[in-house]
């Protein structure tokens, strides 16, 4: 997957070095760029900061002001921040729950400079933070605490907005990088980001423009398992990458739910001729194909039989930059012959 490191090194590229619309070209290194970058962003005062309103969901959002101490409440959320060039303005970022959960290569040096918080209402405030960023699960009082709990304090809350609408494409993708581009003073960087993801999106669905619907395989999320129950995909973001790969996720619609539980009987009667496997939290997967292995009832589907697996890390297909190069995985194995 050598095309998918050099995708993330250029939205990297890109974020740290389009300063006033000007792509670097040589002269300056992304550390340097990434520099200045943060320091244009710290320029703007108060007193010279317009306003900024964001329609979140049902909610409406203000700043009066920049925000100056982030809790990124997931890790998506600290990725687009950092690679929009605002690193320093994260002043906190959720531990990982499991070690697929991790930043990419290109970002890590930055993220080791940013405190690891254990989720907790107390620990948000605690930060003396301005701004949480996170999933809509992130606000519950059993988490970093309500949009009221926060509010109250003077801490402003900024929803993902993938996590809010009922069917997350990648353009909700597009729209939380260009609200930070808003909030931060940072339009012109949010925009090359943006731009760069959809070429590179553009690009896969080219690539399989001419793959006829009869020739598109089945597929099939595996999420994970208990017994002889599996955690799937209806609808949402990894469902739709899945279909600008140019393959066809089993179990579209399949519940109201994004996220919904059925059977092993759903599996054998979908017969997929590939099943992606989530890499993420206790289960591994190992377990998770020994589970499809081990299974006689699974025994004579396709994607078990031919051992079609394709494992991906869960944080790949969720809210932020990643979503190009999950794409162009999913591409490149559903349809290699349309990238030689």
């Amino acid at each position: 997957m050598k095309h998918k490191h050099l995708v993330r090194a250029a939205l990297l590229m890109m974020s740290a070095a389009v300063i006033g619309g000007c792509k670097a070209a040589g002269t300056e290194t992304a550390a340097s760029s990434d520099t200045n970058a943060q320091t244009e962003t710290a320029d703007v005062s108060d007193t010279a900061y317009t306003p900024v309103t964001i329609q979140n969901g049902d909610r409406t959002v203000t700043f009066t002001k920049m925000p100056e101490k982030v809790l990124c409440a997931n890790l998506y959320a600290a990725e687009n921040m950092v690679m929009l060039g605002l690193g320093d303005r994260v002043a906190g970022r959720i531990a990982p729950a499991n070690p697929a959960e991790k930043p990419l290569p290109e970002l890590q040096a930055e993220f080791d400079k940013i405190p690891q918080i254990e989720k907790s209402h107390e620990n948000a405030v605690a930060l003396g933070g301005d701004l949480v960023i996170g999933q809509v699960s992130a606000f519950k009082e059993t988490a970093w605490g309500s949009y009221e709990q926060l509010e109250s304090k003077g801490i402003n809350c900024l929803t993902i907005t993938g996590t809010i609408v009922p069917d997350e494409t990648i353009e909700d993708v597009y729209t939380d990088i260009e609200n930070l581009g808003k909030i931060f003073k940072a339009e012109d960087r949010a925009q090359a980001l943006i731009d760069d993801i959809r070429s590179q999106i553009g690009e896969v669905t080219e690539a399989v423009s001419s793959v006829q619907k009869e020739e598109r395989p089945r597929v099939f999320v595996l999420d994970t398992f208990k017994g002889n129950e599996i955690y799937t995909t209806s609808k949402g973001l990894e469902s739709n990458l899945i279909e600008l790969a140019g393959g066809i996720n089993c179990t579209r619609n399949m519940d109201e739910a994004r996220w919904f539980n059925t059977s092993v009987e759903t599996l054998v009667e979908a017969d997929p001729d590939w099943i992606i496997i989530n890499d993420y939290g206790a289960q591994t997967v190992e377990e998770k194909k020994e589970f499809l292995d081990s299974n006689p009832a699974l025994s004579e589907v396709t994607a078990v039989k031919n051992k079609n697996y394709l494992v991906i890390p869960l944080v790949e297909v969720m809210q932020d930059v990643r979503a190009a190069s999950a794409c162009r995985t999913f591409a490149e194995t559903f349809h290699p012959e349309c990238f030689r």
